[in-house]
């Protein structure tokens, strides 16, 4: 039976009096609780433990939840615009992350956001990476951000390489990159002045994207203007030494209109790459120093590049255009003082496909595409062309029989005005563009033959002689105009056929005395067996030609061969090849080979009757 102490007793706990008697003090005492003291003594026990258990499940849940949320990082923007907590980070139109805090920097200099990346997404913040906010933006030949009118704002994303470190600090672009993929190379050009442009805009060649501006700033000594240009892909490549950048814009004076597209598409850089051997042999740079003004017209393989020398400058300027029979074949790419002073060079650049018309006996002159006529009938006024008239050209002529071909750096004298006649040559030269091969293409090679015999007049004998030219073949036959043995068997006399150092009479050849069919356009006779000729396979004989094709006429008497447009020939007859009346053509040139320059095989001989022209063919 459990007793309870009376009021009068010592607590067990309590400390003995110093007066109590030592065996009473070592005598233990035994206290006695009742079951519900008991029960509330294990309660309390058990929630201590659950406490403590609560606190460790609170922690991993913590811990839990930190991991979960994945990395934080922070990026400095000038502007907000007008961005907020929960709006979210993009990359590739998917959500990587979520904007927790928008708050001024600590110098109001700038927007610091604080961005919570989910999981899985960390290697979006590395070196390298670039962010900015996308917005509705609207500039000329560039929308962006149309998304974000009706949506909410949010940052946009491109990672850094691969293999590049973590970071948690970041500086933000102003402008959306307009070129996600692919590795790129900054540089930065010095311009002199900014005209206009833009972060964002476009760089090209051959009006092609190929990088884009990525910041505008002046330069540290204030006398230019930095351009920081990102160049993409293969387009890295180009940046080299030696590699030329302007600003293109709406050009519009005197002498030049260009760059009219940038009036609704933009400002944009252009660049030339280096021509300075291949792109191997130049090192790549990142500093290069920009245009004020487009370079010329890069110079085409196969353009012939001439001067022209003149006592003053004649109104000519870099640009102007260069004609040929009123046809611009050319430009002017530079005029100035020669080193000497002593007059004024003008280089210019002729188009590859028309460097066959320039000869060593070509004439220059300045032309201002006007030109005045006083007369009986009043005033005429004729303009060559609206640009001639503006920025003034240089003309040029090449005689009827054209000199020798010149090559890169030859020097003419340029006249101001032209002289009567040079303005009446026509020559016919070939095209290079007409020719299949202008430096291998295969020429026949015309046989002089002569037709002899006397003629008696008053009792006096003298020789007489016809003449012609022919074309010696492979089967061991030489043709000759029909006319030609017709004139030689109307003489009615013994006639000997002169040829190759051999001669015959035509009696003893197949073709006799008997007339030729009227019919007949070209003859055959036998070549001596002894003669030394050239001669051209008959596989290589043309069977047909067309209106598009460029004839030439092939004789050693022309310096080069003479060359006839397909649309002044006509089909007049079976085995005929009518030339039009207009085409003027020695008399000499009778019986010349005719061959096709695109496929360089023979078509025919010249031939003359009663003052027409045609072609023979086989």
């Amino acid at each position: 039976m459990t007793n309870s102490p009376d009021a009068g007793s010592t607590s067990p706990h309590t400390e003995a009096s110093p007066s109590t008697p030592i065996a009473e003090r070592s005598i233990p005492r035994a206290t006695l609780h009742s079951g519900k003291e008991l029960a509330a003594s294990r309660l309390r026990t058990r929630l201590w433990w659950l406490t403590g258990l609560c606190v460790l499940l609170a922690i991993g849940l913590v811990v839990t939840s930190v991991r979960s949320q994945g990395k934080r990082i922070t990026i400095h923007f000038l502007d907000g615009y007008g961005l907020k907590a929960g709006d979210t980070l993009r990359y590739r139109g998917i959500d990587v992350g979520s904007v927790s805090n928008v708050q001024l920097d600590a110098d109001l200099q700038g927007v610091e956001v604080s961005i919570q990346l989910l999981p899985g997404n960390e290697r979006v913040a590395v070196e390298g990476s670039q962010f900015w906010i996308a917005r509705a933006r609207l500039r000329l030949g560039q929308v962006t951000g149309l998304d974000t009118v009706l949506g909410a704002k949010y940052v946009g994303v491109v990672p850094g390489e691969p293999n590049a470190a973590l970071a948690s600090h970041f500086v933000g672009q102003e402008m959306p990159l307009g070129f996600t993929d692919g590795q790129s190379l900054e540089i930065r050009v010095l311009f002199p002045a900014g005209e206009g442009l833009q972060e964002g805009d476009p760089v090209r060649y051959r009006g092609i994207s190929v990088g884009e501006v990525t910041s505008v700033e002046l330069a540290s000594d204030a006398e230019a203007v930095a351009v920081g240009v990102r160049l993409v892909g293969a387009s890295r490549e180009l940046a080299r030494v030696g590699t030329q950048f302007w600003i293109e814009r709406p050009r519009l004076d005197l002498t030049e209109v260009r760059g009219l597209e940038t009036l609704i598409g933009g400002r944009y850089i252009a660049m030339q790459p280096t021509t300075l051997g291949s792109p191997g042999n130049a090192q790549v740079s990142g500093e290069f120093t920009g245009l004020a003004e487009p370079p010329p017209l890069p110079r085409r393989d196969g353009s012939l590049e001439i001067e022209l020398d003149a006592s003053r400058r004649l109104g000519i300027v870099r640009g102007a255009p260069v004609t040929y029979r009123g046809l611009e074949v050319g430009r002017v790419s530079q005029v100035g003082l020669a080193s000497d002073g002593a007059s004024v060079k003008t280089s210019i650049t002729i188009e590859p496909e028309y460097a066959e018309l320039v000869r060593d006996n070509s004439k220059w002159w300045a032309t201002s595409g006007i030109q005045f006529e006083a007369g009986l009938r009043g005033v005429q006024v004729s303009v060559e062309s609206l640009s001639a008239w503006i920025r003034g050209g240089i003309a040029f002529a090449t005689p009827p029989t054209p000199g020798e071909h010149v090559v890169t750096g030859h020097r003419f004298m340029l006249e101001a005005e032209p002289q009567p006649e040079w303005l009446q040559w026509q020559p016919r030269i070939a095209m290079r563009s007409a020719r299949n091969s202008p430096n291998g293409l295969a020429l026949p090679s015309p046989v002089r033959v002569v037709a002899s015999w006397q003629a008696s007049w008053l009792g006096l004998y003298r020789r007489r002689t016809l003449e012609t030219w022919s074309i010696a073949l492979s089967d061991n036959s030489l043709r000759v105009p029909a006319d030609f043995i017709r004139r030689a068997q109307q003489t009615g006399s013994d006639v000997t056929i002169e040829v190759a150092g051999q001669s015959f009479a035509l009696a003893d050849s197949p073709l006799g005395t008997a007339p030729l069919d009227d019919a007949l356009l070209l003859a055959s006779l036998s070549l001596p067996s002894d003669a030394r000729l050239t001669v051209w396979p008959t596989e290589d004989i043309a069977t047909s030609w067309s209106s598009e094709s460029v004839l030439l006429v092939v004789n050693p008497e022309l310096r080069e061969p003479l060359a006839i447009d397909g649309t002044r020939l006509s089909n007049s007859l079976a085995g005929e090849v009518g030339i039009a009346p207009g085409v003027a053509i020695a008399p000499a040139l009778s019986g010349s080979p005719v061959i096709n320059a695109a496929s360089g095989k023979l078509l025919g001989l010249l031939l003359l009757d009663n003052g027409q022209w045609s072609i023979g063919t086989f």
